[in-house]
């Protein structure tokens, strides 16, 4: 479809649609995004009680501070991933849209059922004038993507799992299978390509995140043994992802984690490194759900200047 038919066909589902049903579609997107910003104050407030901040101190709270702000800006890698899956489907749309609207839906995987961030995202693009079609095959791209994606990290474990096995073989399965894989996903267009990457990129950027928070917990502090602190997150993110009704993981990334992680340190240093990383995650997706939202202003801006 070119992009003169994908114009005649937005515009005839706006038409259709009428300004009432667009209303109600943005305001179910963003009922669906404050309904995440509720049951995150609620685990924050539970996180609150378990942390020993006094342990912490000062140089704690900005390592957390630094890490949530990383945090936070790696999500632009998912929305950008998201932007060119819709424009591999013929269905182009600006950065700032892409960041808004990822933005304020994503906030939604904290409610019960681990499905309303997509179904926010749904409808806040049906409402801008997007059809059913692309968005619905753009979030099974994604989820493909990020499946997919996360299960490449596993060789990165095997000092984890097998201890005995050469430490080359973790590295080199982990590089020869995500290079493959990145330049197979390259033949379906430059578009494709480079979502699989940022995606990919969001993922490893994660690890990297939580190595440093097991650091800071008091962890090894080993450079070495990072990679596999990084491979061990992607797991446990993954399967807390695709795990029905676990809002944003919870519980299950973090026993994932444990298990994991059983023989790098003591089970105090791997409970506070897993709940400073949920703190972590939580603060970093408040600020780019902030971010979504002066995203938002200039989409609204740009649009006062047509």
């Amino acid at each position: 479809m070119d992009h003169a038919s994908l114009q005649i066909e937005e515009q005839a589902l706006t038409m259709a649609l009428g300004p009432g049903a667009k209303t109600w579609l943005n305001r179910t997107g963003a009922l669906l995004g404050l309904a995440g910003v509720l049951f995150v104050g609620i685990r924050l407030q539970g996180y609150a009680g378990e942390i020993d901040f006094r342990r912490l101190g000062a140089g704690g709270y900005l390592a957390i501070a630094a890490l949530a702000g990383l945090y936070g800006a790696s999500n632009l890698l998912l929305a950008l991933g998201w932007q060119k899956l819709l424009h591999h489907l013929q269905t182009p749309v600006s950065r700032s849209w892409a960041i808004h609207a990822y933005a304020i839906s994503q906030f939604a995987k904290y409610v019960p059922g681990n499905i309303f961030q997509f179904a926010g995202r749904q409808a806040i693009g049906v409402a801008a004038g997007i059809g059913n079609g692309p968005l619905a095959k753009s979030t099974v791209y994604e989820l493909a993507f990020l499946t997919i994606g996360g299960a490449l990290f596993f060789p990165l474990v095997l000092p984890l799992i097998a201890p005995s096995a050469p430490a080359w073989l973790g590295w080199t399965s982990f590089i020869v299978a995500m290079a493959s894989a990145l330049w197979l996903v390259t033949f379906a267009g430059p578009d494709f390509g480079m979502a699989a990457i940022f995606y990919v990129a969001f993922l490893a950027l994660s690890g990297l995140v939580f190595a440093l928070v097991f650091d800071l917990a008091g962890g090894s502090g080993e450079f070495g043994l990072h990679p596999a602190i990084a491979g061990a997150y992607v797991l446990a993110w993954l399967l807390g992802m695709v795990t029905p009704g676990a809002p944003a993981g919870i519980g299950v990334r973090e026993a994932v984690l444990l298990f994991l992680l059983g023989g790098f340190g003591s089970g105090a240093v791997i409970l506070l490194a897993v709940v400073i990383g949920r703190v972590v995650t939580i603060l970093g997706d408040l600020l780019f759900f902030s971010g979504g939202l002066i995203a938002g202003r200039f989409c609204r801006i740009a649009d006062d200047q047509r």
